[in-house]
């Protein structure tokens, strides 16, 4: 039978018990780090279809691999399990039960769906060449477990592909894949300004650490319009301050707290070099000091152009397949395909994969209408299943080559 119309079928046969899956993890959600209940979940599933695996050195990620026996290409496919530290306010009758915590922004989605689409590539085995491993990481919204991953050897034997979806609150069916950049560098950096305290009633005897903050703050607002090409998307936020003591005290320092995002490394080596030279320079004219200090963040997930074009022209070629009995006529909404420049300045830890091998990162519009993040995100569960078909379709395409 044609592996395509057999993911269809597989899809279709999958469904209820993907679905069920995403209820169990949506219900029960966990921090970055902490998913043991979410990793004990997928070693079941994988125990229960046969796919062999093994748990990662970070912990609680696990690696799991099908090997189709004959030779071919080397595919990674990954799903992200951490949650947010949010409370839920969808009412949906499998909402979170853990207070505080909350899958709003679809890793359950993501989790349940890898497995899906494990099992469907674990039954069509004989029909696709080469190796493809399944990745379950832990750690994406805090703290980078992809770069940790990576670090421990993960990608140590390079694949010839990675491919990762991200299920957005868009129109339902809308696919997205962009080439190059598709999200920004994302780095965090603190700024502590030292003055000298003082009576507010002789404030020449001081050196105001607030006034200097201002002036500072003012100054790095012009970094991204004076330094940086206009092309190259590149933003500053300064998100916290604190400083001063009592309203009557020349502040002796202040703290600042900020995220830069860039498109580009050659804006993001910019903006590490000008934001210390700014920061520092305003102080020392001001008769303060300042001191910098960065937290480098995540990459830039960046779709490879070939791998990009290829994952397009596949959904092209099975529009039909992708979308039969999941929108009401089976047929794919107008302008359902979005390629080209299609960068956003979110982050996401894909990106460390990215920059290793060739990468394809794609949005899938799931509906909800409110955004990732939200406390009343959700998802229109038909459309769980176009995921499963989106990414079991790149792999069977993908895999059906031979080296």
């Amino acid at each position: 039978m044609d592996i395509i119309k057999r993911i269809t079928e597989l899809s279709d046969q999958y469904e209820a018990h993907t679905l069920e899956l995403r209820h169990q993890l949506h219900c029960h959600p966990e921090l970055s780090f902490k998913e043991f209940e979410t990793s004990a979940l997928v070693q079941r599933e994988l125990k229960r279809i046969g796919i062999p695996f093994e748990l990662s050195p970070v912990e609680p990620g696990v690696v799991a691999e099908i090997d189709s026996g004959k030779p071919g290409k080397f595919l990674m496919l990954r799903a992200d399990m951490d949650a947010l530290p949010i409370q839920e306010t969808t009412g949906l009758p499998f909402a979170s039960e853990n207070a505080g915590v909350m899958h709003a922004c679809g890793h359950d989605v993501h989790t349940s769906n890898l497995l899906a689409v494990g099992e469907i590539l674990w039954n069509t085995r004989d029909q696709w060449n080469g190796r493809v491993k399944f990745v379950f990481q832990p750690g994406e919204e805090n703290g980078g477990g992809g770069r940790r991953m990576i670090e421990q050897g993960l990608m140590d034997e390079l694949p010839d592909a990675c491919f990762a979806l991200h299920v957005m609150p868009t129109t339902p069916g809308i696919i997205t894949v962009g080439t190059g950049a598709m999200t920004s560098y994302s780095d965090g950096f603190w700024i502590t300004i030292h003055g000298e305290a003082a009576h507010s009633s002789t404030p020449e005897v001081g050196t105001d650490a607030i006034q200097i903050a201002a002036a500072v703050i003012q100054a790095i607002n012009t970094i991204s319009t004076r330094n940086i090409d206009p092309l190259d998307a590149s933003t500053i936020n300064i998100g916290v301050i604190r400083g001063g003591d009592a309203p009557n005290v020349i502040a002796d320092t202040v703290e600042l707290n900020g995220m830069m995002r860039n498109a580009s490394p050659r804006a993001r080596d910019t903006i590490f070099k000008r934001l210390e030279e700014v920061a520092k320079g305003t102080a020392e004219m001001m008769g303060g000091t300042a001191e910098v200090r960065f937290r480098i963040g995540y990459a830039s997930v960046f779709n490879n152009k070939e791998l990009a074009e290829f994952t397009a022209d596949t959904y092209r070629k099975y529009e039909d397949a992708l979308f039969g009995g999941i929108t009401p006529d089976g047929k794919a909404p107008e302008n359902w395909l979005h390629t080209g420049n299609q960068l956003m300045l979110s982050a996401e830890d894909f990106g460390f994969y990215t920059q290793k091998a060739p990468g394809c990162f794609i949005w899938v519009g799931t509906g909800g209408n409110v955004s990732n993040h939200n406390p009343n995100f959700r998802v229109e569960e038909p459309y769980i299943k176009f995921c499963t078909r989106a990414m079991a379709v790149f792999a069977a395409e993908f895999l059906q080559q031979k080296d």
